[in-house]
């Protein structure tokens, strides 16, 4: 994906008509559209590490021409509070992981043996 892409542009897949794309951004994002423009784009052929020729999937890319007084702002998908929850969940997993991994060590030289068969 390109790192910088013009807010009246917007990738979408090759499948997807003038049409399609005029109905998606008024219907799901609630945004009017004057026109539509789309072309199909090749992706990009690159070498990867045992030198093979490896080509990314082609795209079409629309430009889309809003009405003078509308700009389009994508909505924020990830909102804080879901994005903090993650982080703490994420914290938290790691935790039990740490916790595993002190048990395991303890034990190392005791692997067929239960661990509530203690000396």
């Amino acid at each position: 994906m390109s790192s910088r892409l013009y807010p009246t542009f917007v990738k979408v897949p090759v499948e997807m008509t003038d049409d399609d794309v005029k109905n998606y951004l008024e219907k799901i994002y609630n945004t009017p559209v004057t026109q539509i423009r789309s072309r199909i784009c090749q992706g990009e052929i690159k070498k990867n590490h045992k030198n093979y020729l490896v080509k990314d999937p082609d795209y079409r890319m629309a430009c889309v021409t809003l009405p003078e007084d509308m700009k389009f702002q994508f909505p924020d998908i990830f909102p804080r509070e879901k994005k903090e929850k993650e982080e703490k969940e994420q914290k938290r997993l790691i935790e039990q992981a740490e916790d595993l991994m002190k048990q395991r060590r303890k034990n190392w030289d005791r692997k067929d043996v239960p661990t509530w068969f203690g000396l």
